[in-house]
């Protein structure tokens, strides 16, 4: 597979996630009314999203990226410190 394809797979797989999980999100039962989804529903759900998650893991190894990448905050404490080399004194000898 080609890297255009390999992206818009996982452009893909992320839509599904997104919108399957917003589905259960907005059908979840609230003020104790049970959930208008059916049992079999539910378990076709969580099937369709292990399959999803499998197949991202395997878009992942493929493209070389890791699994671990985490979204960053502008307001976020960076966890290195930069040093202007001109701030360094220099050393007389």
């Amino acid at each position: 597979m080609d890297e255009k394809a390999l992206h818009d797979e996982q452009r893909l797989m992320r839509m599904m996630r997104k919108t399957l999980t917003s589905i259960v999100r907005d059908t979840a039962p609230r003020d104790g009314n049970p959930s208008p989804l059916t049992e079999a529903t539910v378990l076709g759900i969580k099937d369709c999203l292990m399959v999803i998650s499998s197949r991202e893991t395997e878009l992942a190894q493929l493209t070389g990226r890791t699994l671990d990448e985490r979204p960053h905050f502008t307001d976020e404490t960076p966890t290195s410190h930069a040093v202007k080399i001109s701030s360094i004194p220099k050393k007389t000898h």
